[in-house]
């Protein structure tokens, strides 16, 4: 129940994988949401930082793993169900 008395859905699908799909993701989580979470992307790569890409991974300065908002296993150890390329 939430603060209102009103019930809280069990489960949330965020569509999008980007910088703000993976943020919303885990803010649900830091502030409390307990039901299932889906965050949806079509690009393969887990929720990443795209201002860097444009410059340090273009120039070859950084791999996939720099430019990642948060480590993958991050998603699994919060029970973010992360699914990419669709």
């Amino acid at each position: 129940m939430s603060a209102d008395g009103s019930a809280l859905p069990s489960k949330v699908v965020i569509i999008g994988a980007g910088h703000a799909g993976g943020s919303a993701a885990a803010l649900l989580r830091q502030y409390g949401f307990e039901g299932e979470i889906v965050l949806a992307g079509q690009e393969t790569a887990p929720p990443y930082q795209r201002p860097p890409l444009s410059k340090a991974w273009l120039k070859g300065e950084a791999g996939l793993e720099d430019l990642l908002l948060r480590p993958e296993s991050f998603y699994a150890e919060q029970n973010i169900a992360l699914r990419t390329g669709v």
